[in-house]
């Protein structure tokens, strides 16, 4: 008897699949110190590995060793992380997409997201959004999207349709699709308003300037992460690493430190201290214990 070897897929990453002396079984993650096999019937010379859970060959369909009753092979591929199937049926790495029209189906961005697979979808009747950091197995539907085909997703969490704006698939009330536009940092603007995410902000849309790190200012009002700071635009001052400073307070993002304003230093890596405290962000650790502000 041979020696099993982990079947790859085509760019070299290893599958759930075993195949020793001409037979192959998908192997359970979690049940791996079991040695329980699913045996999978395949023809070896027209087997394809797709990904971890999925392998095909010229008549069946299988994913995490379970044949997929009624699929056929043809035109079933990965689109990108977050989708994989064919005209018949979309899955997600969770289970089946639930994707109404899956022969209209396409993908919007690359399927990556922040934490694992994540990403847009379309049919001819709805938008679809994965994200792998929730416990629902198929896309959600974006329902207030009325025209798919309109669809469009920018950057920094935005996307749009024809008639609305959205931030991670919450409406930005009042944006006008028409003129809308991601700046940065989180903010973005119309021809009549500016936005952090799905805030509208109280400001001057006409000299309204990214600073950075999320900072921004209008030439009367200052704001750190979409939050108007309790200081002036002639008093305040960009540091680095997230930090700024007027003449007696320390920033970072919407939040005023509670720190030692004579002795605070930046360091890096997001790090600072003062006299008294060793600080990260709005983590403030004194020598003797810590506190979160």
């Amino acid at each position: 008897m041979g020696y099993a070897r982990i079947l790859k897929d085509s760019s070299g990453k290893p599958s759930g699949y075993r195949e020793c002396d001409g037979e192959v079984a998908f192997m359970p993650e979690q049940q791996s110190y079991e040695n329980i096999f699913r045996r999978v019937k395949i023809d070896i010379d027209t087997m394809e590995i797709l990904n971890h859970d999925f392998i095909k060959d010229k008549q069946r369909v299988y994913r995490k060793g379970m044949l997929l009753s009624g699929i056929t092979p043809e035109g079933f591929h990965i689109f990108n992380p977050a989708y994989i199937g064919n005209h018949q049926v979309i899955y997600t790495p969770y289970g089946n997409a639930k994707i109404a029209r899956p022969e209209t189906f396409e993908t919007l961005d690359n399927g990556i997201g922040v934490h694992g697979p994540e990403g847009y979808g379309r049919d001819a009747e709805f938008v679809y959004f994965f994200t792998y950091s929730t416990e629902t197995r198929h896309a959600v539907r974006l329902k207030t999207c009325k025209n798919p085909a309109a669809f469009t997703v920018l950057s920094d969490g935005y996307t749009k349709d024809d008639d609305r704006v959205y931030f991670w698939q919450v409406t930005v009330k009042r944006a006008i699709s028409q003129s809308f536009a991601v700046l940065s940092d989180g903010y973005a603007r119309d021809d009549k308003h500016i936005f952090w995410r799905d805030q509208l902000l109280k400001t001057n849309v006409q000299n309204f300037l990214i600073l950075g790190d999320g900072y921004a200012s209008d030439g009367v009002r200052i704001f750190g992460r979409g939050k108007q700071l309790d200081t002036t635009p002639e008093a305040f001052t960009l540091l680095s690493d997230g930090y700024a400073c007027d003449d007696k307070q320390i920033f970072w993002g919407d939040r005023s430190l509670n720190v030692d304003y004579a002795s605070f230093e930046v360091l890096e890596d997001g790090h600072a201290e003062d006299r008294y405290h060793h600080i990260h962000g709005t983590t403030i650790k004194k020598k003797s214990g810590e506190i979160r502000v």
